[in-house]
């Protein structure tokens, strides 16, 4: 951004710059340039699985100059202060500084990424479900860096057959295998990928020879610690000498899905990253600013009740607001109330489904821009919710979900949240068991990694979410 005001700043003038009127430039550019970060951030375009030879990357790419152009046209129209007229340097940095971007994640993704001399060679010491899962993401973003070279199974030879549960790995004459086959195993197997071939071995003696063939850096341990022998162990300690780093299966998968792997943890796991004490601080400035924001939402959405209520009656009769028991921090029940979005007519209040019939048309509007959720401001006020958690479930769902997923009632640690991690990372999920033990691994990330930044990322993303009117 600064070389392209700086570039911007000399096409305009046609001659060199003092450093008077360049840092004069930078000062009030600067604040927009944050500005330009925020909206680009929002818009997802710092996400690692937008490529620039994809429509929906230009789509982005013409959807943030647009904002950020947008954005400073106010910016100094309403700063008395800046005594620029940008007219024509605005057209000029918007025009360098895009084709700075553009040619930066070219050469990014194409002569940086794809070089193999540049990608972390990754390999598994173990086969399960969850490295099935990281192998087809590797395959499918490989902007992510990684690359997958071999498999450690002690269970089979090297040019055994099968291997990740359901899965077969398609075996070749040299010993190699192309990704892993579907062998059954549903959606959750990876596809097949023609680019890259990865070895599998079974022979301890073998690890050092195929990391050195392979160019692995990185070893992921994704057998448990009982299916470790003390040759395996051994031998990986020897491996020391070559300066390959080790990761646990729920760090790296964590790492790639940002999520953490039910089916990987065990309690240990919550006693090693889970500091509820570590975290109170955080959580009572958050609890301040929650009360805070919730008030001026109240003070400022106020004045609109009337015509949401005129709209929800007209469409439908019943009651203005919803209100409905829900499962809050430590297990403790309580009232949440939002607008009401469903006919109460035939209804019999079972959990909402894509799509559900129930939702009448103004209140599928409420829901997309998530309007329907406001009066839980009132929630946040009493200290029952906070803006941003796992989101609160009926007492009975919960109680269920608790008998048949474990580690269910470790998001209570947590206040409910109107929005949440689960929320804003672009998937649908129904009160069914699978998916909520889906959700319920982005709730534990949460959990984990609950900071300041992580709220400012799913705030900016519960943005887009509105902008692009995507409700539940």
């Amino acid at each position: 951004m600064y070389a392209a005001l700086s570039l911007s700043l000399v096409a305009r003038r046609g001659r060199s710059l003092s450093f008077e009127y360049l840092w004069y430039h930078v000062v009030h550019f600067t604040p927009l340039f944050a500005l330009w970060l925020v909206i680009f951030y929002i818009l997802g375009f710092y996400r690692l699985d937008h490529t620039s030879n994809t429509y929906n990357y230009v789509k982005l790419f013409s959807a943030g100059f647009l904002a950020s152009g947008f954005v400073s046209v106010c910016y100094f129209y309403i700063n008395p202060v800046a005594y620029i007229a940008p007219k024509l340097l605005l057209v000029l940095l918007f025009i360098i500084y895009g084709t700075l971007l553009w040619g930066w994640r070219y050469l990014y993704e194409k002569r940086w990424v794809q070089n193999q001399k540049y990608r972390v060679g990754v390999g598994f010491i173990g086969i399960t479900k969850e490295v099935e899962q990281i192998v087809r993401e590797l395959n499918q973003h490989t902007l992510l860096g990684y690359d997958a070279r071999f498999f450690f199974d002690p269970n089979s030879d090297e040019r055994g057959e099968g291997g990740c549960g359901s899965t077969e790995i398609a075996l070749h004459d040299d010993g190699e295998v192309v990704a892993v086959a579907d062998g059954g195993a549903g959606e959750d197997c990876p596809s097949e990928n023609g680019e890259g071939k990865i070895r599998r071995i079974g022979d301890v003696s073998a690890i050092r020879s195929i990391i050195q063939e392979t160019n692995v850096d990185l070893i992921v341990i994704a057998a448990g610690q009982r299916s470790l022998s003390p040759e395996l162990i051994r031998e990986l300690y020897g491996l020391l000498d070559i300066k390959v780093r080790f990761m646990h299966l729920p760090d790296f998968y964590e790492m790639i899905f940002r999520r953490v792997p039910i089916n990987a943890i065990n309690e240990s796991w919550f006693l090693e990253h889970v500091d509820m004490r570590a975290v109170m601080p955080y959580e009572t400035i958050k609890a301040i600013f929650d009360r805070i924001l919730a008030a001026l939402l109240l003070l400022i959405s106020l004045p609109f009740f009337p015509i949401i209520a005129l709209g929800i009656k007209l469409e439908s009769k019943g009651p203005v607001f919803f209100k409905q028991k829900r499962v809050g921090r430590n297990g403790r029940p309580f009232t949440m109330i939002k607008f009401r979005t469903m006919r109460e007519e035939g209804n019999d209040f079972a959990p909402t489904e894509e799509g559900d019939g129930r939702i009448t048309k103004f209140g599928s509007f409420l829901r997309s821009t998530r309007i329907d959720e406001i009066p839980q401001a009132l929630n946040i006020l009493r200290g029952e919710m906070s803006f941003i958690g796992p989101r609160p479930e009926r007492p009975e769902i919960a109680q269920r979900l608790a008998e048949a997923i474990p580690y269910y009632q470790q998001r209570h640690l947590l206040k409910p949240g109107v929005t949440g991690w689960d929320q804003v990372c672009g998937e649908y999920h129904s009160p069914s068991i699978a998916d909520t033990k889906k959700k319920l691994q982005y709730d534990l990330y949460y959990l984990k990694n609950i900071s300041f930044s992580l709220d400012v990322s799913i705030f900016c993303r519960t943005i887009l979410t509105m902008i692009r009117r995507k409700g539940r």
